[in-house]
């Protein structure tokens, strides 16, 4: 397809299936999105609300309404998302965000905090705030909000200096002991982004956060890189070749934060300096991820590709590798249609566009559920639904939106 094509691909399922199918999940009366929905997508299983799924889909709904003014999304109900961004920003202000700028994990649909049952508190998981901020900072950025920036540069702060002390939880996903994991630089990198990107919509000073990102940037793809690959976890040169979490790849992470770093760089750093390497990277973990049998990205492999390998403990990441290394999720598919189109933009190489044809034509063959207008998101090795708890219970609305409205900005 040309960008042309891919531009009205991508709005049409926007618009025509995406947006009607989770409109019907809205909270009208209390505001926020109900998504614990089953994998089949056709039933409700509980009315909690994790505070995750609340940030990112403010940052959709928030995304939305910005192409929707700049008439990119003309079909979509203006006065609609601006209805569902005002109700889910309140019910983070109001409900999520405790204490000393602190976010709860989970809360009943009422807004009532509910303590995180492995860990016994609120604030089981830094990922949660920095869902929330990126939310948050998205509708204020969309909507011209000055008198949010408080409340959104608050929970920055407290985001950030809890990172730098180590004062956090990681939930559903413990950091092992004697460990240091990509998922936190890589976290930081989107959220300081998006927050970087509300300070410049009120003209404030975006130097000290600039200079934050760059360094967790510079962090990913120096102290994080081996031999061609992300390393997820990273403890000792003896664990790097004897243990499974030293070893193991995680492909779509790595090609997720391949396009943070890059539209990082773009921005505000030196992107021709680390461009070599982020294309290498992201052709690696492709490639190695792609499963020559049933197509498609597993979900961990070992470095030398297959099945993760080496000396495993007890910890509940090892665990999950062990049990899902050969499933097909959602998010990862949704990534790798995004990140090879954006650095094909960039770099102008063609084998890029011929690994995005190769994962468009598993993805959109496996993942959509044409009944409903949205996708089946877990699934087994050879492409089967399957109902299975993988991170939080929830189907998300996130990742799937947010690589098709960044394809569509890509080509407006």
């Amino acid at each position: 397809m040309n960008q042309k094509q891919l531009f009205t691909q991508y709005v049409d399922l926007i618009q025509d299936d995406f947006v009607p199918y989770w409109n019907r999940f809205y909270d009208e009366e209390k505001g926020g999105i109900l998504n614990c929905i089953n994998n089949e997508g056709d039933q409700k299983l509980s009315d909690n609300k994790f505070t995750w799924s609340e940030g990112r889909y403010l940052w959709i709904l928030g995304r939305m309404y910005e192409l929707k003014q700049q008439g990119v999304l003309p079909k979509l109900d203006e006065e609609g998302l601006l209805r569902q961004m005002q109700g889910t920003y309140g019910f983070l202000t109001q409900h999520s965000i405790y204490g000393d700028n602190i976010c709860c994990y989970l809360l009943d649909r009422d807004g009532n905090k509910l303590e995180d049952k492995r860990t016994g508190r609120y604030d089981a998981s830094i990922f949660a705030d920095c869902f929330a901020l990126i939310g948050m900072a998205q509708y204020t950025k969309a909507a011209r909000l000055k008198e949010n920036l408080t409340a959104v540069e608050a929970l920055y702060e407290s985001i950030v200096a809890r990172i730098e002390s180590g004062e956090f939880l990681t939930e559903p996903y413990p950091i092992p002991e004697g460990y240091r994991v990509h998922s936190i630089p890589m976290i930081m990198v989107n959220t300081t982004y998006e927050y970087i990107k509300m300070r410049e919509r009120f003209d404030l000073p975006c130097e000290q956060q600039i200079a934050y990102g760059l360094e967790k940037v510079r962090s990913i793809l120096e102290d994080l890189y081996r031999g061609g690959y992300i390393r997820e976890h990273v403890s000792t040169d003896e664990n790097y070749e004897a243990r499974l979490l030293d070893r193991h790849v995680n492909p779509g992470h790595t090609l997720e934060d391949m396009w943070f770093c890059a539209e990082f760089l773009k921005d505000y750093g030196d992107l021709p300096a680390y461009l070599p390497r982020i294309l290498e990277l992201a052709r690696n973990a492709f490639d190695i991820g792609w499963d020559p049998e049933y197509g498609g990205l597993l979900r961990f492999v070992d470095r030398t590709g297959g099945t993760p390998k080496g000396v495993s403990g007890d910890s509940d990441f090892e665990r999950l590798i062990q049990d899902t290394w050969d499933m097909k999720l959602w998010w990862p598919h949704s990534e790798v249609l995004y990140v090879f189109l954006y650095l094909h933009s960039l770099s102008g190489e063609q084998d890029l566009l011929e690994r995005y044809e190769k994962a468009s034509a598993y993805v959109f063959s496996t993942f959509p559920n044409k009944e409903l207008g949205e996708w089946i998101q877990i699934r087994k090795r050879d492409g089967t639904p399957e109902e299975k708890l993988v991170a939080l219970p929830v189907k998300d609305p996130f990742h799937i939106l947010r690589n098709f409205i960044k394809i569509v900005e890509l080509y407006r």
